[in-house]
């Protein structure tokens, strides 16, 4: 029993390793899709150590998984959550599913939300209806056509600039530059990227931080991550936009049950914003959409 134990445990902490190495490693951000999981079986793994005498053992296994659940609730709020009032702007973020149904009521949920941007994923050709039935509130837009699912776009009621630049539909991204009223700017970003290991969402994740890196005024992104709040592709984008995660862990992808509720679908507004995100219905998709409103920095003392 005590070799069982141990080679419990071993595993158990191997695992619980990889799952915060997913920048190095790819499979590790596979993994942490399931790092809760990993983390609440730590329990009985660590009583089993104590009933077999490995107490060393044990005490490295509380170590171990404390540490990790500490970095995890880190990640599991959102950092930008500190709106008080209606918010200067906001953003609709939804993946669309590319023949998703009960598009009407999408078009009117947007349309309620009043939102500045609007931030899409799997436009295909079954969508387009969706953004030619908001070509009158959003008259500007980039779309950057991908294979697979459909394409990924930006709405905006403000003027749009240097989209075809920022075109990156192989990276996971599009950015466009949006004209603010008052003669401010900020850039708009479209997220889109594959599942983690064995799909290629490690390989995205650097080409979407160098478009990012070279930008020099705040950035707001929507996006399906396809990846938790603690793992290292949200994180390293974040990093790279000088960008906080809005909200709380809200399960954006049902499809996997009580199992795994996954919250892979993200907005991420500049440093220093106060922003409040509420989750939208479904709408036919199989990801629910995301409405933050915000104010930028500065923004909410001048109102």
């Amino acid at each position: 029993m005590r070799a069982l134990w141990g080679l419990l445990a071993a595993i158990g902490l191997i695992v619980l390793a990889l799952t915060h190495l997913g920048a190095v490693v790819p499979l590790g951000d596979a993994l942490a899709v399931l790092r809760p999981h990993v983390i609440l079986l730590g329990a009985p793994v660590v009583l089993g150590l104590l009933l077999a005498r490995l107490g060393r053992v044990a005490l490295v296994a509380l170590a171990a998984v404390s540490a990790s659940a500490w970095f995890t609730y880190s990640d599991w709020h959102g950092s930008a959550d500190r709106l008080t009032g209606p918010g200067a702007l906001s953003i609709y973020q939804k993946n669309l599913l590319w023949n998703g149904t009960d598009r009407e009521a999408l078009l009117q949920d947007i349309r309620a939300s009043d939102a500045d941007f609007v931030t899409l994923q799997e436009v295909s050709r079954e969508n387009a209806a969706i953004v030619e039935g908001l070509a009158d509130l959003y008259p500007h837009r980039q779309i950057c056509q991908s294979a697979g699912n459909g394409g990924i776009a930006i709405l905006s009621r403000h003027p749009l600039q240097d989209g075809q630049d920022g075109c990156r539909a192989g990276e996971g991204i599009i950015l466009a530059r949006a004209d603010l009223p008052g003669g401010d700017s900020l850039w708009i970003g479209s997220v889109h990227l594959n599942w983690p290991f064995p799909y290629d969402q490690a390989r995205q994740v650097p080409g979407v931080i160098r478009g990012l890196a070279a930008l020099d005024e705040p950035v707001l992104i929507g996006g399906d991550f396809n990846m938790v709040p603690w793992g290292s592709a949200v994180r390293q984008i974040g990093r790279a936009a000088r960008a906080d995660r809005v909200g709380g862990y809200g399960s954006t992808f049902p499809g996997f049950g009580w199992f795994a509720p996954l919250a892979i679908d993200h907005v991420l507004v500049p440093d220093g914003s106060a922003a409040l995100a509420e989750l939208r219905p479904r709408f036919g998709s199989d990801h629910l959409g995301v409405l933050v409103r915000l104010d930028l920095p500065g923004q909410a003392s001048s109102q």
